[in-house]
């Protein structure tokens, strides 16, 4: 599981480097907090699921360790096997966005993250970890996070639905919502630490791969 989740944050951060690439939608800390408009929840849809680079690189890179660890094994280690676990994770990580965004739009919630304000990497982890499982209604007030716990726990029982047979909704789907879940506090961290991080790969990036 970790091996599928390292692969899946690793290949977000890997597109973070590149100036032409957006990095996973976050609000900087020193603009006011406002409530999002309706227009501006379908742009941020937009934005975070099919015209991201990131979804299409975390679905390939998951399926990278899935490879590895041959899961699910019915699948095999062909190249058809990389395509269906590939196209598994798109399916996945796009029900999982659409869940939150629609779940977070009709419950009056903020789906977006805003950064810390704080300083330090275990205040700012603490912070991003934090605000994976709570947000902000429409008032301001700090709210449950429901929606992000549907995204996570309805996608991993949804895509079971194109996995082989023996695969059960109930179990094995609140087992891949457990990933789902942690792959979204990877993220936030991501999305917390992502101006040094995009620094940090530039710099060790070679000059022929910048963009």
């Amino acid at each position: 599981m970790m091996r599928n989740l390292a692969f899946a944050v690793l290949s977000i951060a890997a597109v973070c480097h590149a100036q032409t690439v957006p990095a996973p939608v976050a609000a900087p800390a020193s603009q006011p907090w406002q409530p999002m408009t309706g227009k501006e929840r379908m742009e941020r849809y937009w934005k975070e699921s099919f015209a991201s680079p990131g979804l299409y690189f975390a679905s390939t890179g998951s399926a990278i360790g899935s490879q590895f660890g041959n899961d699910p094994p019915d699948w095999g280690k062909t190249g058809s096997g990389y395509a269906k676990r590939a196209a598994s994770n798109f399916g996945r990580f796009s029900a999982q966005i659409a869940i939150h965004e629609a779940g977070a739009a009709a419950l009056g919630l903020d789906p977006r993250y805003r950064n810390c304000e704080c300083k330090g990497f275990f205040p700012r982890t603490g912070h991003a970890f934090k605000w994976t499982l709570v947000t902000r209604d429409n008032k301001g007030n700090i709210r449950p996070n429901a929606p992000v716990f549907a995204a996570a726990y309805g996608s991993g029982m949804i895509s079971t639905l194109w996995y082989p047979d023996r695969y059960n909704p109930l179990t094995d789907g609140i087992r891949v919502g457990h990933q789902q879940l942690a792959l979204e506090v990877g993220v936030n961290v991501l999305r917390e630490f992502g101006p040094e991080l995009k620094r940090t790969l530039r710099h060790v990036t070679p000059h022929f791969l910048r963009r």
